[in-house]
């Protein structure tokens, strides 16, 4: 565990630079790579472990990949959202028809019995359940969704709106938070100065 984690803060510094150069890319900005190399001593050496333990771009590197996964999975729902409001829109509006469609499985468990059915026409998606009850009594035996009403597409065309102004935000976010976390001057220098004030004041 030890060995990975020096691995992973030696590869914290091209991966870093990697990052940037991505981003000012995508986003035509102009982040500033930090100084390299960030590591002066050999990988084996002692004192190669404690500069890479001590370093805190490499540490604010990792925080970097928790916040890119935050982000991403974040971007990955609304696009799935978007394109998800962009298909039913497609049928609410008729511009495609589907044929009409039923599937069937049957529900064979000690606590029911019965069969869970999915019927789809070109108004409406309808699920049926029958042997739910004996579960409990609450629970409906019919859903329908209504696809082509007016409230679908209202909806549809709010989430698309909402998505094509979110998606950019989302990523000015990101491109603010690699400036911040990668970037020269950046967090871990103004950190890491800080800690060595603070240090040396703790000396006096």
């Amino acid at each position: 565990m030890v060995l990975l984690l020096l691995v992973l803060l030696t590869v914290a510094e091209p991966f870093a630079a990697f990052e940037i150069r991505r981003t000012n890319k995508f986003m035509n900005s102009d982040i500033e790579q930090p100084v390299r190399p960030w590591y002066t001593t050999s990988f084996w050496s002692w004192d190669g472990v404690k500069e890479r333990l001590s370093s805190t771009k490499a540490w604010f590197a990792i925080a970097y990949v928790l916040a890119a996964i935050f982000f991403s999975t974040i971007g990955v729902s609304i696009l799935l959202l978007f394109w998800a409001s962009i298909f039913v829109l497609i049928f609410a509006l008729g511009l495609i028809t589907p044929s009409a469609w039923s599937w069937v499985y049957q529900i064979n468990e000690k606590e029911a019995s019965g069969k869970f059915s999915l019927f789809v026409d070109p108004d409406k998606l309808q699920i049926t359940f029958n042997g739910t009850q004996s579960i409990d009594a609450e629970i409906p035996n019919r859903l329908m969704w209504l696809y082509t009403s007016g409230w679908t597409i209202a909806y549809c065309v709010l989430f698309i709106l909402l998505n094509i102004f979110v998606i950019p935000i989302l990523a000015k976010h990101m491109r603010d938070v690699t400036a911040n976390l990668l970037g020269a001057h950046a967090l871990p220098d103004s950190f890491a100065s800080a800690a060595q004030s603070w240090l040396a004041t703790r000396k006096k």
